[in-house]
């Protein structure tokens, strides 16, 4: 049966292992094209997992911080393309 409480686990374990690939993309040994754009999707993923899980526990105020946190996030995704696509031009 499906319950709150497993929705919660389920997304603390998928912000869990969000983190770590965030954490390796990080840490590339080799640098990568578009790596710090991985990187800040990564991010804002687990902010929206974050917020999610606020949701499931009723806690509105703080699924808006993590909502608005992962939107800067991902403004900060679409600047880093805006400008490759205009160095493009």
């Amino acid at each position: 049966m499906n319950t709150s409480t497993e929705a919660i686990k389920t997304l603390e374990t998928a912000q869990r292992y969000t983190n770590e690939a965030v954490n390796i993309i990080d840490n590339l040994l080799v640098a990568h094209d578009y790596q710090d754009v991985a990187s800040l999707v990564g991010k804002a993923a687990v902010r929206l997992l974050e917020a999610a899980n606020w949701l499931m526990q009723s806690q509105d105020t703080d699924a808006l911080a993590a909502l608005e946190s992962a939107d800067d996030l991902l403004d900060a995704v679409y600047d880093i393309i805006d400008a490759d696509l205009d160095d493009m031009d």
